[in-house]
């Protein structure tokens, strides 16, 4: 066999592999998974508008907290954009690091956000009282439940990276399977998907509070 027919048939079975992945059980699951979760969060946002729209519900403002989160949740995503880089050119110390550092800011965006719904608290701000208010805890309650699951994620590839690169049998055969580089990818999808749902609830109660309500006053 000529080196010519082997290169091709070599790339045969990588066309075919691609093909198989790309509708992969696992691939097919996660963008339901994405598909359902914006269309919740797309029928929460519709009931909070036509219920919160021309009144004195939203009178009140973000915390600062929120605005400190939108920060810390684009870092992160390029961080998880790093992950993927770093697996695509083999590179374990890279890979971990950057599941460390996502890990490491989602913690620090879970830590703010709930005392970002203390400081509404403390402001009189609480289910019972003010209904956009009680929107806003469900809402962003909402997401930082999808955002643990993907820290649980994260620590778990971590710990499994963990113990590959101390053995360079395991970690070679990590990084020449094509499903385990489809899993990373995924978990990217994953998380660039709950970081853009953060910067769509951000803009959408800011429009909500402070765009919205300065219209019904100057009205």
């Amino acid at each position: 066999m000529s080196k010519a027919t082997k290169i091709h048939d070599a790339g045969d079975i990588r066309e075919r592999m691609e093909q198989r992945l790309k509708y992969h059980p696992m691939r097919v699951f996660t963008y339901l998974v994405c598909v359902s979760i914006s269309s919740a969060f797309l029928f929460v946002s519709i009931s909070y508008f036509l219920t919160t729209v021309g009144t004195g519900f939203n009178n009140f403002k973000l915390p600062f907290l929120f605005h400190a989160n939108t920060i810390i949740i684009l870092v992160s995503s390029y961080s998880m954009a790093m992950v993927r880089k770093a697996m695509d050119n083999d590179d374990a110390k890279g890979y971990l690091t950057g599941l460390l550092v996502t890990a490491g800011l989602s913690i620090a965006f879970m830590f703010f956000q709930i005392t970002a719904w203390q400081e509404l608290k403390v402001h009189g701000i609480v289910l019972k009282n003010n209904i956009a208010g009680a929107y806003l805890y469900f809402i962003s309650g909402m997401h930082l439940l999808h955002l643990a699951v993907g820290v649980m994620l994260l620590v778990w590839f971590a710990i499994k990276a963990l113990d590959k690169s101390t053995d360079p049998v395991k970690l070679l055969l990590f990084e020449s399977d094509p499903v385990n580089k489809m899993k990373v990818g995924l978990l990217c999808t994953y998380w660039h998907f709950v970081d853009g749902l953060w910067i769509y609830i951000y803009l959408f109660f800011v429009f909500n509070i402070y765009v919205l309500k300065g219209l019904h006053v100057n009205t």
